[in-house]
Order: C-alpha cells, then sequence, then structure tokens
C-alpha cells in the first residue's frame, strides 16, 4: 500500500492517474503556442486560479492529510515550473509572476476545500459506485 494516498479508497492509483491526467492537461494547455489557446473569455489569472483549485482539490482529496502541505508545495512548484518553461520556450507566451501568485492562490482554495466536507469526494463516489463493495 502507498503511505502517501488515503489507505480507505479503494482505487487509489486510479485517482491519483487521473490527476496525472488533469496534470498533463494543464502543462499541455500552459505550453502550447498562445496563438493555439482557444478563447474562453476570461482573465488568463483566473484560469491559472481555477486550473491549480482543481489540481488542489483533486490531488488533496486522494492524499493523506498529513501530507497535505508536501502536495501544496509540489503544486506550487509545478506552477512555477511552468512559468519558467513559457519564458524560456518563445512561443508567444511569457513567465509572470502574477501567474504564479494565481497559481498559488488555487492551491490554497483546492487545500481548503480537500479538507472541507467536499474532501470525501472519492470515497463517496466510490461507495456510490461500487454500493456495499466499498
Amino acid at each position: 500500500m502507498n503511505p502517501v494516498l488515503r489507505p480507505e479508497l479503494r482505487y487509489r492509483k486510479l485517482w491519483f492517474f487521473v490527476g496525472l491526467v488533469l496534470v498533463a492537461i494543464i502543462t499541455v494547455l500552459s505550453l502550447i503556442p498562445s496563438h493555439d489557446l482557444p478563447d474562453v473569455h476570461m482573465s488568463d489569472k483566473v484560469e491559472h486560479t481555477l486550473a491549480y483549485v482543481a489540481l488542489g482539490f483533486w490531488f488533496g482529496c486522494v492524499v493523506v492529510r498529513r501530507d497535505l502541505i508536501w502536495l501544496g508545495l509540489v503544486l506550487v512548484a509545478f506552477g512555477g515550473l511552468i512559468e519558467l518553461l513559457q519564458g524560456w520556450m518563445e512561443l508567444g507566451r511569457q513567465a509572470d509572476i502574477k501567474d504564479l501568485w494565481a497559481d498559488v492562490l488555487g492551491v490554497a482554495v483546492g487545500l481548503v476545500l480537500a479538507v472541507s466536507p467536499l474532501g470525501r469526494l472519492a470515497p463517496w463516489l466510490e461507495r456510490r459506485l461500487l454500493g456495499s463493495r466499498a
């Protein structure tokens, strides 16, 4: 058993894999050339915040509580790395410290949601989908 993932989850590896897919999607959307991005008619700071709320919440729901600080640090480092890559790759994107602050805010909100009753999403889904087997 993995000591970082919540032991009560029957499909911990699946939940973690879905989170990695989310990371991959955010990575691609963050690094493709700016002219290839879909226009969603919202501030890029809001987009950053929402993406990192999703990451913080998702992983916060499957990681044991004692590791949430480490999770937060990893997600913020991921955001920082993305910003550095955007500046380095020269694909019409630029590194922006305000984007990183939006990532930090998103991670914080996501982790707070994960420790709230909403953070029982994964066990709840397992019970709903699997019935009494979970």
